[in-house]
């Protein structure tokens, strides 16, 4: 048997004795949505059927998992919200409103709908907004009055009069069957919407179910009856989201859902003038579609003036010209009904209803497209990338959930690059990321990455690995990631730090994380440089001293320069191996013969064997170092250094100090073989008339001061 409800669908293979888990299914019935701002911020949703949820934008384990979902007593329907000043106080409507109070997950009903002498009606999605002006927060509620509370809910203030009575001579929708003249407003006749505005203080929007739209532009001391022209007012509800805009305060927006009275078509409405006069704007938005056009909400860009975002009940579009022209901005979303729209930052989330949230990370491109970006000299553009927090990767140690567990990756880890490419590059594209004093910290390149001997045999199956990847060179827009790390070091064997989410498992080692700071961003298309700077910013859960990380990242590049010097200094000992051993190949007879194996010995024990696999933290150290055994020492002492921000402990400096005292030993033997056993063993080749070996020059490299 088959069933299928508002959570989703189910099965049951014994007659319904048992069912199967709908918990595996993003089929979630989104009515509102709303982001805290802590970080990673919570996104909260009301949802049919199955109560207020909220989910983390970003999970610890590597993946939004079950471990970043929780169930909010707030209700099914109406809209959820967090306090803007307090990520621990969400207020939800629906049935009345309720406070809820983190951690303890306490709520309450702390609305005005409970005092009996004010005969409120609400609307069942009933609106809560809050809007703060010159620092005094304020939760504005929707009945048929607009009520105000300052003190979370102890105490209300009426600002307005029943803004659901319209103004005479507004059309009136034909009643579909007979009404008695005495028959009192119907209970959900209330107001459906409100914005306020967040340039001007006072000036607050409303939107009524049955088709009023009044403005207040003195904090409700009295309201103007903006209704938009031709809207019948009836009991037949029309749903209007209005929008205020950032910039200025006459100007606003109203998206027209007339499906209950029959009308699937598309309507939104832009005022510039205190909805004195209103323009039609749904030119590029389709008349019909088989699962409705219509039109559920309207956001507008808190930083780019004119940047639109609309939700059908088909799709998502985007207006660049302030609603005169729209485009759509599917991308990978599926064909559903979008519902809310929220942005975060520069996240843009959609609440759908019947496949769940989703979130475009980092949308900052889209305020930053203009036609001069198409026309720049070069054919490419460089955007300028948003704020990077720094965090890390999944380091913990955890059993992966199974795949029929619902997860959702993670935002990419670090900045997320932006740029076009106006014709297909002839040569191969690069980005570098260059410090404060200019020093190139991370390369990479359109040109497929160098092949590593570990991936053809990794310790766990393929599909947990992290792909190698190039730069896409793509005409047009195109998107990379710099995950704040420095250039992976030079290494002579490679392990898997394992991720626990599919294709997330890097191969390590790798760079260290970069410190908080300002950084360029450099693009080079056939010789050109376009530049744009980001800036990296701490962890806001990281309690440690900028100090603290500074003395974190000194040991972090220590480590790094010991990778980086026994990859330098084991190429001119592997070197003179390979010409020892040529020159007496098979020979171990003769005096050179046996010179050589003597001396290749010693520069075996020098140089150690590249070949080897890394050695595991388990494994016991070598009795005696090589420059192969150092490097992957530096590199397990840099992965286990680099797994959170943390003072360097004695242990782990005397454990550096260690490392590069023994490659400080490596050098000195290097350097009197070739003082001292290099020149007796060419004064062998020259007795015996044979081609001495050249003397190698002196660059050997030590760990970083």
């Amino acid at each position: 048997m088959l069933m299928g409800y508002d959570q989703g669908a189910i099965v049951s293979f014994d007659g319904g004795d048992t069912w199967s888990s709908w918990y595996n299914q993003s089929t979630e019935q989104v009515y509102h949505i709303a982001a805290d701002n802590s970080f990673p911020y919570w996104i909260y949703a009301t949802q049919q059927d199955a109560g207020a949820i909220a989910t983390r934008s970003r999970g610890d384990l590597g993946a939004v998992t079950p471990m970043d979902w929780k169930p909010v007593p707030g209700w099914e329907w109406g809209t959820i919200l967090p306090d803007p000043r307090d990520p621990n106080v969400v207020f939800s409507s629906g049935i009345g409103i309720s406070k809820i109070t983190y951690p303890g997950e306490e709520w309450i009903k702390v609305g005005p709908d409970q005092d009996p002498s004010l005969k409120l009606r609400s609307w069942y999605d009933a609106p809560i907004v809050f809007a703060t002006w010159h620092g005094r927060r304020e939760l504005l509620a929707g009945y048929q009055y607009l009520m105000a509370t300052a003190d979370g809910g102890a105490t209300w203030t009426k600002l307005s009069p029943d803004l659901t009575v319209p103004h005479p001579g507004a059309p009136v929708l034909p009643a579909t069957r007979a009404v008695a003249p005495d028959t009192a407003t119907p209970s959900y006749i209330a107001i459906g919407s409100i914005a306020a505005s967040s340039v001007t203080r006072g000036v607050i929007w409303i939107a009524t179910i049955n088709g009023v739209t009044q403005v207040s532009r003195d904090h409700g001391k009295s309201w103007s009856d903006v209704t938009i022209p031709g809207t019948a007012i009836g009991a037949r509800p029309i749903v209007i989201s209005v929008e205020s805009s950032h910039f200025d305060a006459g100007t606003a927006y109203a998206a027209l859902d007339a499906h209950y009275r029959g009308d699937d078509a598309p309507y939104i409405y832009r005022t510039r003038d205190y909805g004195k006069t209103w323009t039609k704007i749904v030119t590029g938005l389709p008349a019909t579609l088989p699962s409705g056009a219509f039109v559920r909400v309207v956001r507008a860009d808190p930083q780019r003036r004119g940047l639109l975002f609309a939700g059908t009940q088909s799709a998502v579009y985007v207006s660049f010209d302030d609603g005169d022209t729209w485009q759509s901005l599917m991308l990978n979303l599926p064909t559903t009904l979008y519902r809310d729209i929220a942005i975060h930052d520069n996240d843009l989330i959609v609440g759908t209803y019947g496949r769940g949230i989703w979130v475009l990370d980092d949308f900052a491109v889209l305020r930053q497209l203009s036609a001069a970006v198409a026309t720049e000299p070069g054919g490419a553009h460089l955007f300028k990338p948003s704020d990077a927090v720094r965090v890390r990767r999944n380091v913990m140690y955890n059993t992966p959930f199974p795949r029929e567990v619902p997860q959702a990756p993670n935002p990419p880890d670090g900045a997320i690059i932006y740029y076009s490419l106006g014709a297909k590059p002839s040569s191969d594209i690069t980005i570098e990321v260059l410090d404060a004093k200019g020093s190139v910290v991370r390369r990479m390149s359109s040109a497929p990455p160098r092949a590593v001997r570990e991936t053809a045999r990794p310790p766990m199956e393929g599909f947990w690995l992290a792909p190698p990847r190039g730069l896409p060179a793509n005409v047009g827009l195109n998107r990379a990631n710099w995950d704040l790390r420095y250039d992976p070091p030079p290494a002579f064997a490679h392990s898997f730090e394992f991720n626990g989410n599919p294709g997330s498992t890097p191969m390590a080692p790798e760079g260290p994380l970069a410190l908080p700071g300002v950084y360029t961003i450099r693009l080079t298309v056939a010789g050109n440089h376009y530049t744009q700077t980001m800036t990296a910013r701490p962890d806001p859960r990281s309690r440690v001293s900028a100090r603290t990380l500074a003395s974190q990242h000194a040991l972090l590049m220590r480590l790094y320069s010991g990778l980086d010097a026994t990859w330098a200094d084991f190429m001119p000992v592997a070197d003179l191996r390979g010409a020892v051993t040529k020159l007496a190949a098979g020979d171990t007879a003769s005096e050179v013969g046996k010179a050589a194996k003597a001396l290749a010995a010693k520069l075996d024990s020098i140089a150690g064997d590249s070949s080897s696999d890394a050695r595991e933290l388990w494994q016991p150290r070598p009795t005696a170092w090589s420059l192969v055994d150092l490097n992957s020492e530096f590199a397990l002492e840099l992965n286990a250094q680099d797994n959170a921000d943390h003072a360097p402990t004695q242990a782990a400096l005397a454990a550096a100090r260690s490392s590069c005292d023994e490659l400080g030993k490596l050098v000195g033997r290097w350097r009197q073989l070739v003082r001292v056993d290099l020149p007796a063993f060419n004064a062998t080749l020259e007795r015996h008339r044979m081609t001495t070996l050249a003397m190698p020059l002196a660059r050997e490299r030590l760990c970083s001061a």
